[in-house]
């Protein structure tokens, strides 16, 4: 399990491009309610901002908006909701999932990124801990000569 985990944080935007040239196509032609379950793609998009840069999360946004683009212009009927009462009430449900999974998606990525800058503050100090050790130990060593320090 954990070689999986490295193996997808390894290849996060080739998982990006793959979700996106999987996903769309797939809600597309399999799911009745598409324009709700297009926010599937903020988990995805809010995921990979956290994974790989930015920029490149902007791009699969782009590219996921494109993808949508031309199945909309190829297949514009899919696409006009009927609303009878049970559709609207299935467009709710799959809305409310959609925004509680990204609200849960969002909270566990700020968690982690909480904890590395917790992690990231303590090795700022031990390594500020660190540099007052060797400046005093300089301090009582005298003057450095090239033959006295030693590099490991």
């Amino acid at each position: 399990m954990k070689n999986l985990k490295n193996y997808l944080i390894k290849n996060s935007e080739q998982m990006l491009a793959l979700v996106i040239l999987v996903g769309v196509p797939t809600i597309v032609h399999l799911v009745p309610y598409k324009l709700v379950f297009l926010n599937f793609f903020f988990i995805v998009i809010l995921a990979s901002v956290y994974f790989v840069e930015a920029h490149k999360a902007l791009m699969g946004g782009v590219l996921t908006t494109l993808l949508v683009a031309v199945f909309v212009y190829y297949f514009p009927s899919s696409f006009v909701p009927t609303f009878t009462e049970l559709d609207l009430w299935m467009n709710i449900l799959a809305w409310s999932s959609f925004l509680i999974l990204t609200g849960g998606a969002v909270g566990k990525l700020a968690d982690r990124l909480k904890m590395e800058i917790k992690d990231l503050r303590k090795r700022k100090v031990d390594l500020e801990t660190q540099v007052d050790q060797l400046e005093a130990a300089l301090a009582h060593s005298g003057p450095l000569s090239p033959e006295t320090v030693k590099v490991s």
